[in-house]
């Protein structure tokens, strides 16, 4: 029986907790403000620093959400930018460019705080105009936004005129749905410019330059399209991999605050045990940063490697003697298969004994109390060949192509053992790589076990001593 924990020791287990935890929240104050800041510039045009389409289309669905339990009107504003391609073809793109913002300044200015402008893509905006009860309304803003433009703006040391055309649609005459109002008003957009074609000079060069633009417009919309579709993919990802790790963080802070008011109020004998708990638990949270640490690490090029001619059954016994502890409590057996000859690799011991340790713990985690464990070293080719097989609940044939992508975890494995983040294999394949070798998961499919090989280059004096 362990001895009790004197008050200084519990105050020094309580003093390590509380800094735990604080250095956690600043963790995971600092992610949300990551998060907050994707979310911020996702809904925003890079360009113009205004709303962008998809922010555009979740703010009208809000307007139309509320009009629609209010009665309320409002009207939609598309406007579209005459002769940007001229200015794009006479003065470049950066002039063009320019253009855009000054339009997008002149156009915020000409409509009241509640209202919305958005860049809706090229060379378009669009302007929602919340209570607006009449097109007359809508109308004295177009109008203003016309007379605004009217004179040159000195625009990257050109003296450039800005025009626009504008159509309007009103809910719910023209549109009861956001789809229909904005066809509505780019309809209406379309005649007005059509109408200025038609009474200036040289229609068919006029023509001309419009479909060239059109088709420039089309092509930007696409990709437009495409890089959205980007960016909402990666703030999905965004998303689900925060939410992970803010899941798995949060998991042990129950016990170890249960665990901390406990303390105080406990009996002398029942110390022992909690000691127990909290240090498993931050153990456990120390695991998890780690990880996280160790894979920013590698994937930014910051991890350094202390390289050493190491003796590979050195490093292996090491993990094993880490692991040995948890196999014993499963009353699981580590058979070890390796060569007579020693085999040395030119690596960091303390990285390999993770890699190996990583390994070892996974098959202990997914294998079934009394299972079989297989660890194989030997000599191949120039290299040094380390399986690490098991007989336990293996890998789905959906699971296997991606097992070591960050975040991905087998379903199948998850309902056997639910903790991690999914990212201990994804260290392993980098600290491999990093020393010039690789690693592959192998299985036969569920409850058929799985193996793991890691290839790692001989050191020169394996060589040598092969060769003797």
């Amino acid at each position: 029986m362990k001895p009790p924990l004197d008050p200084e020791q519990l105050l020094a287990i309580n003093e390590q907790l509380v800094l735990g935890m604080l250095r956690i929240q600043n963790e995971v104050e600092a992610t949300d403000k990551t998060l907050r800041e994707i979310f911020r510039v996702a809904s925003l045009d890079e360009l113009t620093g205004l709303p962008n389409r998809r922010e555009l289309r979740t703010r009208l669905q809000q307007t139309l959400d509320h009009a629609q339990q209010s009665g309320e009107r409002f009207a939609l504003l598309f406007l579209d930018l005459n002769d940007l391609k001229q200015i794009n073809d006479a003065f470049g793109h950066e002039a063009g460019d320019a253009v855009l913002i000054e339009a997008a300044r002149c156009l915020t200015e000409c409509v009241r705080d509640h209202d919305t402008v958005a860049r809706y893509g090229g060379d378009e905006f669009v302007i929602l105009l919340t209570r607006c009860v009449s097109h007359a309304e809508a109308l004295a803003v177009a109008d203003d936004i016309i007379q605004r433009l009217r004179n040159p703006r000195l625009i990257n040391e050109h003296q450039l005129f800005i025009s626009m055309s504008i159509g309007i649609s009103i809910y719910p005459q023209d549109g009861a749905d956001a789809r229909a109002l904005i066809a509505s008003a780019d309809a209406a957009m379309y005649r007005v410019k059509r109408a200025r074609l038609a009474s200036a000079p040289s229609q068919d060069l006029q023509m001309s330059q419009m479909r060239a633009a059109n088709s420039a417009l089309v092509m930007a919309a696409l990709d437009a399209q495409l890089s959205q579709q980007r960016a909402e993919a990666t703030l999905q990802q965004e998303k689900f991999i925060l939410a992970k790790v803010a899941h798995e963080l949060r998991a042990p802070l129950a016990p170890l605050c249960l665990s901390t008011e406990m303390l105080s109020r406990v009996e002398q004998k029942a110390l022992p045990r909690l000691h127990e708990v909290i240090a498993r638990q931050i153990e456990h949270l120390t695991r998890l940063v780690d990880d996280l640490v160790d894979v920013t690490r590698v994937r930014s090029g910051k991890m350094h490697l202390r390289r050493t001619t190491v003796e590979l059954s050195t490093v292996i016994r090491q993990a094993i003697d880490v692991c040995t502890p948890a196999m014993n409590a499963r009353l699981q057996m580590l058979e070890l298969h390796s060569p007579s000859s020693v085999l040395y690799v030119d690596g960091d011991p303390l990285r390999l004994t993770q890699v190996f340790t990583n390994l070892l713990g996974n098959a202990c985690k997914f294998s079934l109390t009394t299972g079989v464990i297989t660890l194989s070293l030997s000599a191949v080719d120039g290299w040094a060949q380390v399986e690490i097989a098991d007989n336990g609940v293996g890998i789905s044939p959906e699971a296997l192509p991606t097992i070591f992508e960050p975040f991905v975890q087998d379903p199948h494995s998850r309902s056997v053992n639910s903790k991690g983040l999914g990212i201990g294999l994804t260290v392993v394949r980098e600290l491999v790589e990093a020393h010039g070798g690789c690693v592959v998961a192998h299985s036969g499919g569920l409850g058929l076990g799985c193996a793991f090989t890691v290839r790692l280059p001989l050191a020169e004096l394996s060589l040598l001593i092969g060769e003797a």
